[in-house]
């Protein structure tokens, strides 16, 4: 009989037959269970008891730091040397298949050691070094499969935002970690179901002022001077890997800038700062993601303002633009789906 079909027989029970019922359960019981179980206790201090099994429970389950300290790094190690995927002495190849059950409770141990007081920050660092190193996996041969988050069954945004998590809960200033946060975002791969928005939405859920998200938009707009300032006095034969991986970082600082901006109000000088900042092959192409942009996180009239001022520049917007301009006139609303393509 289950647990649920014994509740509902008991709960018409009156008081005498159940205390007559419960003297002829403990007489059932051999003297050996009663003494393993604790029946005793139990039945002289129930809510003592329970009390005890509850914290016996979250001992056992508290994982040992230095053993997950060990294995993390061991793991962290192998993963970069190839050592899961390439043939080695080190790791048996019946074995190597077996890095996602591994990292995948590695990952759940850190995060409940993140929660103890005394190994807050170091789970935390450890944590993050998981984290880029399945971003780092998500572009390159280091596992069999080349989506470590899915394969995991941890999708990014969720391994990312106990990341932050933690992060704001253990850095002594809140610049340390929204810095820390927003360069996770921009330096690492995402794999094929994540968007770099779509974590700076995750960050932006942590800026749950003003004074933070002002500190953001303040850390993430000196980001992309510095990165500009780079690009000025780097080499003007800089490889087009490396100009577009300083593009990509500039252009997903402004996206947050604008995103953050947007959340404070300050619409106009969201968009401001992305159309001086923001790096795209052509000016229709720059209008084109500032206005998605716009219609994510901004008012229908800073829509059109921003449609109307980019015609009278002269700049020609696509067609799909053109219908969502129509569209706006005739409902002054956006639509309620996103144009795939505008």
């Amino acid at each position: 009989m289950k647990v649920n079909e014994i509740r509902e027989k008991m709960k018409n029970r009156k008081k005498d037959e159940l205390q007559e019922l419960i003297v002829e359960m403990y007489k059932q019981m051999p003297k050996k269970m009663r003494e393993e179980k604790e029946i005793d206790e139990l039945i002289d201090n129930p809510d003592l008891f329970k009390s005890r099994k509850q914290q016996a429970k979250k001992d056992v389950q508290l994982p040992d730091f230095a053993s997950v300290e060990y294995e993390v790094k061991t793991f962290i190690d192998n993963a970069y040397k190839q050592n899961y995927v390439a043939p080695n002495q080190i790791i048996p190849k019946k074995q190597r298949s077996q890095w996602r059950f591994t990292a995948k409770r590695l990952v759940e141990q850190l995060t409940v050691l993140a929660a103890q007081p005394q190994h807050a920050k170091a789970s935390t660092a450890y944590l993050e070094k998981m984290y880029k190193l399945l971003c780092y996996a998500s572009g390159h041969y280091v596992f069999a499969s080349s989506e470590p988050f899915h394969t995991i069954k941890i999708s990014q945004m969720d391994f990312f935002e106990r990341v932050v998590s933690c992060k704001k809960q253990v850095a002594d200033e809140p610049d340390q970690w929204i810095r820390e946060s927003l360069l996770l975002i921009v330096e690492n791969d995402t794999d094929f179901e994540t968007l770099k928005e779509s974590l700076s939405e995750v960050l932006l859920k942590f800026l749950d002022n003003a004074p933070l998200k002002e500190k953001a938009v303040s850390i993430a707009e000196n980001l992309v001077q510095g990165k500009e300032a780079d690009i000025k006095n780097g080499s003007k034969n800089r490889r087009s890997i490396t100009k577009y991986r300083d593009e990509r970082y500039i252009n997903d600082l402004v996206e947050m800038v604008v995103m953050t901006q947007s959340a404070l109000g300050e619409y106009e000088e969201a968009n401001e700062f992305f159309k001086k900042h923001y790096r795209a092959i052509r000016e229709e192409v720059k209008l084109f993601v500032l206005l998605k942009l716009v219609m994510l996180y901004q008012r229908v009239e800073d829509w059109v303002r921003e449609y109307d001022a980019a015609i009278q520049k002269g700049i020609h917007p696509r067609e799909s633009l053109q219908i969502m301009r129509n569209y706006i006139q005739r409902e002054n609303e956006f639509p309620n789906y996103l144009w795939g393509s505008f």
